[in-house]
């Protein structure tokens, strides 16, 4: 081929640009698919992040609620408890001092020999004294009765230190209604009584602390 004919046939090759050239805008159309990848791709991770978000914050509030559901619930019964040691400590301290009552009219009516009188009168005024005394001795052993039994519904039937107190209350009333000393039986009475309060304390103290 001569010079001449590899110059004609240069001259019919299409300048690069023409083949390229198709009347599309590819900068512009790479551009657009480039900003509809990006929304696409921003969207899908925002909805990722906010489904993240929700979930998060639905457990974060499913926790608070149940964290004050077991709050409630150890304030109380931290409550329960104090009114126990309340109700408790007031039947016991009732239960103590109409002992103390009864004891204090029961010399009256273990041992009868006032009830005397030389005139009938004298005697008639001294038995009505006795009945006095008497009804006011039921009265008082009565109600210390009611107390003992609301101190027996309060503790625990099979607790060592109620058995323990359940005991000394009887050994109390029964020396109080023979008119025999009740102050030792009556710090036993207390001795055990501070000692189940302690123990409910520390259970207070311990719902407390939930």
């Amino acid at each position: 081929m001569g010079i001449d004919n590899l110059m004609v046939t240069l001259n019919r090759v299409p300048e690069l640009h023409a083949i390229v050239e198709t009347g599309t805008d590819w900068v512009a159309l790479l551009g657009s698919l480039t900003a509809v990848v990006a929304v696409v791709a921003g969207s899908a991770y925002n909805a990722y992040s906010f489904k993240k978000t929700i979930i998060s914050q639905e457990k974060m509030a499913e926790d608070n609620a149940k964290f004050l559901r077991e709050q409630s619930k150890s304030e109380f019964l931290a409550k329960s408890r104090l009114d126990w040691i309340a109700i408790f400590r007031e039947h016991v301290s009732n239960f103590l001092s109409l002992g103390n009552s009864v004891y204090a009219v029961s010399q009256y009516i273990v041992d009868v020999s006032w009830v005397k009188g030389d005139a009938r009168e004298e005697f008639k005024a001294s038995t009505a004294l006795y009945d006095i005394r008497y009804a006011e001795f039921t009265d008082k052993l009565s109600k210390a009765r009611l107390h003992f039994s609301q101190i027996e519904l309060l503790i625990s039937p099979n607790g060592e230190e109620s058995e323990k107190l359940i005991r000394a209350m009887n050994e109390y009333i029964q020396a109080a209604c023979s008119y025999t000393k009740i102050v030792d039986r009556g710090q036993a009475v207390v001795d055990i009584t501070q000692r189940i309060l302690r123990d409910e304390w520390v259970k207070v103290k311990e719902m407390k602390a939930l």
